[in-house]
């Protein structure tokens, strides 16, 4: 009868310290807003090719010169086992110099006989979750796997839209896994 009497006080009390622990690990957190960052990149980018030999008829030259602006947003988690936040990227190139006869050099959209726009941009966002040591996010991504990973080499990075998982549950262990299903070139 004893052992019975004393059954209920210590389920209480392992229930309250197994209710204390995730206290502790939420009060080291930030939040949502506190662990948010945000960077502007500005990109100049001069890109020059001059075709030797070429007959009189083909392009002899490519030639175009753009600025580039680059904004990352990555917010924090919200607080709780769940957590919630959102990763945002925004893109906005602007043409410098370029004309029809020069264009095609993939620094901006079209292509030789086309005269490139005065600007072009793009937005994305992506959702990602938080459980424990692993995080799902799921929209516009920039991976940086060992089978995918985004060049970035010009005026503007690409950017994939899909899912990925990260987890490192296992401590020196870290499991990787997604499916993009298309991607944004510059």
């Amino acid at each position: 009868m004893k052992n019975k009497a004393n059954l209920p006080f210590l389920m209480m009390a392992s229930s309250g310290v197994a209710l204390a622990l995730p206290v502790v690990a939420l009060a080291a957190e930030g939040g949502f807003i506190e662990d948010s960052t945000a960077t502007l990149t500005a990109r100049n980018y001069y890109f020059s090719r001059d075709f030797r030999d070429v007959p009189a008829t083909a392009q002899s030259k490519q030639e175009e010169w753009a600025q580039g602006f680059i904004l990352n947003f990555k917010s924090g988690y919200t607080p709780g086992p769940v957590g919630f936040g959102v990763d945002a990227i925004g893109l906005l190139g602007i043409k410098l110099d370029s004309s029809a006869d020069r264009a095609g050099t993939g620094l901006l959209p079209g292509a030789f006989g086309d005269e490139a726009p005065d600007d072009y941009s793009r937005a994305g966002a992506a959702l990602k979750v938080r459980v424990s040591k692993t995080e799902l996010k799921i929209g516009e991504l920039q991976p940086n796997l060992p089978v995918l990973t985004f060049s970035d080499i010009r005026l503007l990075p690409p950017t994939y839209s899909g899912a990925s998982i990260v987890s490192q549950e296992i401590a020196g262990l870290t499991l990787q896994g997604g499916q993009m299903r298309a991607t944004s070139l510059r």
